[in-house]
């Protein structure tokens, strides 16, 4: 407890006093209309990027915070695309949009949207929400922007995972061939896989990790591309709206404010030192090593079968995702 208050309260510097211009880059930040996505949004337009695409659910909201980054900080390259990252066709349909008004280049891939829901909910695709959100929902994003990012010159890809994947419940039996399937159950087998909010959140923050993980060893080495995953920090944000009083209380007791926490966001997205690190998780602003479960031999195996079952799950509905890790990715 100790360490985690000391690293909440954290002094973490701000973009301004690092990063580069991202001058005739093109940024997407996925669930940028509130909380931390909105934060990251604002930072990144004081940089002047040739264009910032905020990439939400709801168009309305969307715009509303085009206007309001747009005031802030007097950008104008700030624009607003439809994407529910919770629905297979919602991911086509931009990509499909991106491909023929993208500019065939995409610089940076901030995936912020998530959900934390304490309730067994499903998607409009039938996943629990969890982890068809979180997990399912973000690597067909990143699949199918694949091919645009590759196109840059130092491309990023910036996951935003969650230091709740250290305390995941018994990992180990996450280390099976039929892990997604396994928790999207009706009737649960046992007690890993029923139904347990802050169970399911953690496990399916744990997930992001190893996924991330397994897409940078497969990126080719004539690219640039660096993959990272990053944990913000416990925050004030939208994703605690549907949880008890009692975390809500502790949240205004110790919490990050969403603009503290999305100095990470931003860090990892343009810090140059960052830039080459394909594949590391970060925390405050720096390299840290995730869960004992995630660099053991049963995280690695894990790693492997979650991105079998990912591809195989996805590619079922859209096949455009085994074609683009194929022409794209290395064994």
């Amino acid at each position: 407890m100790l360490k985690f208050l000391q690293e909440q309260y954290r002094t973490l510097p701000l973009p301004s006093t690092y990063a580069p211009s991202l001058a005739g880059k093109t940024v997407i930040i996925t669930g940028a209309n509130v909380g931390l996505g909105f934060e990251t949004a604002k930072h990144l337009a004081t940089l002047h990027p040739g264009r910032l695409i905020l990439a939400c659910r709801d168009p309305k909201k969307a715009q509303a915070a085009v206007r309001e980054i747009q005031q802030s900080t007097g950008s104008k390259r700030v624009e607003a695309w439809q994407l529910d990252i919770s629905s297979n066709s919602s991911v086509k349909a931009f990509a499909e949009k991106f491909a023929k008004e993208g500019g065939g280049k995409l610089d940076v891939l901030i995936e912020n949207a998530g959900v934390n829901s304490p309730k067994m909910d499903r998607t409009p695709d039938g996943w629990e929400k969890n982890i068809g959100v979180n997990h399912l929902g973000t690597s067909h994003l990143a699949f199918r922007m694949l091919p645009f990012l590759l196109q840059a010159p130092q491309p990023r890809l910036v996951i935003v995972a969650s230091a709740v994947h250290y305390f995941t419940k018994q990992p180990e039996l996450m280390n099976r061939a039929d892990l997604l399937q396994s928790l999207n159950k009706d009737k649960p087998a046992n007690k890993f896989e029923g139904f347990d909010g802050t169970q399911r959140y953690n496990i399916s923050k744990t997930m992001n990790v190893l996924w991330a993980r397994a897409l940078a060893k497969r990126i080719p080495s004539s690219s640039a591309l660096t993959v990272t995953t990053v944990a913000p920090g416990f925050c004030i944000s939208s994703l605690l709206r549907d949880q008890s009083i009692r975390l809500r209380i502790f949240a205004s007791l110790v919490a990050r404010t969403t603009e503290v926490g999305s100095r990470t966001i931003a860090h990892a997205a343009v810090a140059p030192e960052v830039q080459g690190k394909t594949g590391v998780y970060l925390s405050n602003c720096e390299e840290a090593e995730p869960s004992d479960f995630v660099i053991s031999k049963a995280g690695a195996e894990t790693e492997a079968k979650l991105w079998d079952e990912t591809l195989d799950v996805l590619g079922k509905v859209d096949p455009e995702v085994p074609r683009i890790v194929q022409t794209h990715l290395c064994n």
